[in-house]
């Protein structure tokens, strides 16, 4: 034993005694940790704030580390009252120890960024229907960072792999891996969790083929005698998949009870929920675009973090690009300098609304489609959709952004989700 640990040591791994067990602290799990330590979210942005909430309620000092009996430990998890069975062994303990003791300062970080990236988890897994505390297994998977890659080259914050983000519609290519696209590859991973529980029907099963995939699964099932109990099956699964499980657990008991640990978030000047530009054939350079609007390039790339270049690529589809406010601002003021190469429509383009076939989430939308009309439209309506701004909706139909704000008295060219706005169309007797 005392040439295995000499060994493991010079390779630069650190071991640890854990219930009786050597663990290691070099896993998948803990490099994802040690990563973020560089995350993009603490270079330049960072406001170092601690002792926020969640507060120290406890009284503790600054440099103290509770540790808890077992029965509190396991009786915590009781109380969490999940839909996904919580069971407390060594296995998980080990994990809890890892985040609270050996990790505290990832864990620290992780927590500054739950604001961030949660409710996008949240309303994924809401959508589809899903147990709202598969949200932790991101922590497990990437340690909440969009740009994290594994050693085997799964890629993201929900960490897919190439052939499976494909499989789930994920978009790559030359300019973009919507891997990183906290939203998309939400949708996609809570896709996931919705089929392998139709197979499965028992969420540590599901949540065991999310890491090592459903064939792997499969064989453990057989292995074991034909049991679909993971505790059961667990010896015939991947080394990596034996301790994913309960680093799951660990991760959902821990970012539930920090404060109980002592351990409070760093926070982070960063939001998703900022302002988007909608962008069709137009090709947008992102660095030209941050020094024209007075902000950070590096702020553009951190909002977007499926981009895989400066650029917005050119393209017939839509492309949301999310922006700081200032950005936005500025495009409303100079629309012609953000999205260039875009083809004008004809003098002879007149406007017709027509009911969509698809919805919004904020319900029945309409769609507003380009006719050759043989006589001006006097006045329309545009019903705004969630992400437009009042520069893309005047450009699109040909009118001034101060035209819109005027025609609809808004102030500061604030404008909400579901709201009607009056246009006049080029031609039209009226406009004002």
């Amino acid at each position: 034993m005392k040439i295995t640990l000499l060994l493991f040591c010079f390779l630069g791994f650190t071991l640890y005694q854990v219930n009786g067990q050597i663990a290691c602290d070099k896993t998948e799990i803990a490099c994802m940790m040690d990563s973020m330590l560089a995350n993009y979210h603490y270079k330049v942005r960072t406001r170092f704030v601690t002792r926020q909430t969640p507060k120290n309620i406890y009284g503790y000092s600054e440099d103290q580390v509770p540790t808890f009996d077992p029965i509190v430990v396991r009786e915590r998890l009781r109380k969490l009252g999940y839909e996904i069975p919580m069971q407390y062994n060594e296995q998980v303990q080990g994990f809890i120890d890892l985040y609270s003791l050996r990790r505290r300062e990832q864990v620290s970080r992780i927590l500054g960024l739950v604001p961030v990236y949660f409710p996008i988890f949240e309303e994924a897994l809401d959508r589809a229907g899903l147990p709202m505390e598969l949200k932790h297994l991101a922590i497990v998977e990437s340690a909440l960072n969009p740009h994290a890659i594994s050693r085997a080259g799964a890629t993201g914050i929900w960490q897919f792999m190439y052939y499976t983000a494909k499989l789930y519609n994920l978009n790559i290519n030359t300019f973009v891996d919507e891997r990183r696209d906290p939203y998309k590859a939400s949708r996609a991973s809570a896709e996931y969790f919705r089929n392998m529980y139709k197979i499965y029907k028992d969420w540590l099963l599901v949540i065991a083929a999310y890491n090592c995939g459903p064939g792997n699964v499969n064989k453990a099932i057989r292995r074991s005698g034909g049991k679909t109990n993971f505790w059961d099956i667990s010896p015939y699964l991947p080394a990596e998949t034996r301790g994913y499980v309960p680093a799951f657990i660990a991760a959902c008991y821990v970012f539930n009870y920090p404060s109980e640990h002592n351990l409070y978030p760093v926070h982070v000047d960063f939001t998703y929920h900022q302002d988007t530009l909608h962008i069709q054939n137009s090709r947008v350079n992102l660095r030209e675009l941050a020094a024209a609007a007075g902000v950070e390039y590096q702020v553009l790339k951190d909002l977007n973090p499926e981009l895989k270049t400066e650029y917005v690529p050119y393209s017939d589809e839509v492309y949301v690009l999310r922006v700081p406010t200032e950005v936005s601002t500025y495009a409303i003021s100079k629309p012609s300098d953000v999205f260039k190469n875009t083809s004008e429509l004809p003098e002879n383009i007149a406007y017709s609304e027509i009911p969509s076939s698809q919805s919004s989430e904020f319900g029945e939308t309409k769609k507003i489609v380009p006719t050759t009309a043989s006589k001006s439209v006097d006045v329309i309506y545009h019903t705004v959709k969630k992400g437009e701004i009042v520069g893309n909706i005047a450009k699109r139909y040909q009118v001034t952004p101060s035209q819109l704000a005027k025609w609809n008295h808004l102030n500061n060219y604030r404008i909400n989700p579901g709201q009607k706005l009056k246009i006049y169309p080029r031609g039209s007797q009226y406009r004002g």
